[in-house]
């Protein structure tokens, strides 16, 4: 910017030579004058620069009152009757609204106990003008049993989140409806009408204990999904009706689907309940029984022979028995000796890596209280295929002895793991069954081979 004339007077009077002290008093109130002058200019100087500049808006939040209703579907209420599904407003309801720069809560001024209800309040906005009347809101209703912070959250812009437990439960449908639903619809400024949805399912658990748990046993329920545990509920048996039970209310999302889902109680066997589906907002009654378990067997045989099967209830028998009603071929005796014995299950388990195999073949079923499931190892292998052929280098007399005892035979020209290692966790040994002859090779234990169980008694 160029300098003004006012600022060539400054500097003209600021090079003239004081006289007096008249002179001086005067030409101080000149000096004052001329001074603030130059500030004006300064000033003017400055505001010309931002002339092209925007002003600053500030923007104002109103405060408006609003009232809405709220009616209609059983679905869309805040407490529960005792037929689990007929839903009521309750004293301490709240509508909380959210949407495009407006907000706020409003309470419940009637209806309550009835399935048509009246709320208001007052919103803040801060947006430009008044709202528009087709300004989309979200209404989500919040009981006085849900707590910010803890069942429920708010975010800024005044959206509500149910939270859901994993850690914990509630003993009852109502209590579970009070503190989890999420009821929420969606409407307009101008239209001042909601209907809302229950978008949380409520699984209700009565479990019937046969298994002789008795009234008042503390149990940790785990309830899982697609194998992930979704809740842990520590409960305590009652009694009912002359009956053992446990009961607890699970809430979870609207939508989750349920595929292989079960509930299980400390030790005790897991219980599967609900086929594959995807669940809806409302009550879901899982009225499941907790069988008394089934004894373990005891492996009891008498001179067991090589070719002869072993039932599942711990006996052995020729391999073209009748066996006993309820009794099923588990195994066929493979080798014996003085001290011990193996007997080979009678069809293979699948196609594993090594890792694997080790750990299904032991888990092969049914479990025998004096006997072992296990991945043959290679001299085991050895032993039984020299057992049904007279030589380990053969596998063709076992085969015909699997066969014989009703049994899937190994399979040609593929490798069987055995439980021995060559290098721990790089290599193990597998058999190759070929041209009627045994192979025995070190082979990676990431690989996929076939796997049998052999029970060691």
């Amino acid at each position: 910017m160029e300098t003004s004339p006012q600022w060539a007077i400054l500097k003209t009077f600021s090079n003239e030579p004081l006289k007096q002290k008249t002179t001086m008093k005067k030409n101080s109130f000149l000096w004052a004058a001329l001074s603030m002058t130059a500030a004006l200019v300064m000033t003017a100087c400055s505001n010309d620069d931002n002339a092209n500049e925007s002003p600053v808006q500030q923007s104002t939040v109103k405060t408006i009152p609003y009232s809405v209703t709220v009616n209609e579907g059983a679905t869309t209420r805040a407490t529960v009757e005792s037929d689990n599904k007929t839903l009521k407003f309750a004293d301490g309801d709240k509508l909380y609204i959210s949407g495009t720069d407006i907000q706020g809560v409003l309470d419940i001024q009637t209806g309550t106990g009835t399935t048509f209800s009246t709320f208001s309040g007052v919103l803040t906005y801060s947006g430009s003008g008044t709202p528009a009347s087709d300004l989309s809101l979200t209404a989500t209703l919040v009981s006085a049993q849900q707590n910010v912070g803890t069942e429920v959250s708010v975010d800024a812009a005044g959206a509500v989140t149910v939270n859901y437990p994993t850690t914990s439960y509630c003993g009852d449908v109502a209590t579970a409806v009070q503190k989890y639903s999420n009821l929420t619809g969606t409407s307009t400024y101008g239209l001042k009408s909601f209907q809302l949805t229950q978008q949380t399912a409520f699984l209700n658990f009565v479990i019937t204990f046969e298994d002789g748990t008795t009234t008042g046993t503390g149990l940790s329920a785990v309830v899982s999904n697609n194998s992930a545990a979704i809740c842990t509920a520590n409960v305590t048996t009652t009694t009912e009706s002359e009956k053992v039970v446990a009961k607890f209310v699970l809430p979870v999302a609207k939508g989750t689907t349920l595929s292989s889902a079960n509930v299980k109680f400390g030790d005790k066997a897991a219980i599967s309940f609900g086929a594959s589906q995807k669940l809806d907002g409302k009550v879901y009654n899982v009225t499941k029984t907790q069988a008394a378990a089934t004894p373990t067997p005891t492996l009891s045989l008498t001179n067991p022979t090589v070719g002869q099967v072993i039932g599942s209830d711990g006996k052995n028998y020729a391999a073209n028995a009748t066996l006993p009603t309820g009794v099923t071929k588990v195994a066929m005796i493979a080798y014996v000796s003085d001290s011990n014995g193996l007997a080979i299950a009678l069809a293979d388990e699948g196609s594993l890596n090594w890792e694997t195999a080790v750990t299904t073949a032991a888990a092969h079923t049914p479990v025998f209280s004096n006997g072992t499931w296990k991945l043959p190892s290679e001299d085991e292998w050895k032993q039984m295929f020299s057992a049904n052929g007279g030589d380990n280098t053969i596998y063709t007399g076992l085969n015909t002895a699997i066969n014989t005892a009703g049994g899937t035979t190994l399979q040609e020209g593929t490798i069987y793991w055995s439980s021995s290692v060559v290098n721990p966790g790089v290599d193990a040994y597998g058999v190759h069954l070929f041209d009627g002859n045994t192979h025995w090779y070190s082979v990676a234990e990431n690989y996929n081979y076939r796997v049998r169980a052999c029970l060691a008694f």
